[in-house]
């Protein structure tokens, strides 16, 4: 109906993050990244338990 088709919306080449200055992660990267979060999560709330 008025929707225009935009083709860098659907380039995944062309898509980039909006507003990231950064280089963009790797799978492995943000995998590890990922993981060390929920591992330091992890650790705060046992210790907060520890407290309680």
């Amino acid at each position: 109906m008025g929707q225009k088709f935009v083709p860098e919306l659907h380039d995944p080449d062309h898509r980039k993050a909006e507003g990231q200055k950064d280089k963009q992660l790797t799978d492995d990267e943000a995998d590890r990244l990922f993981d060390a979060i929920v591992a330091k999560l992890d650790a705060e709330e046992r210790a907060a338990q520890r407290q309680n």
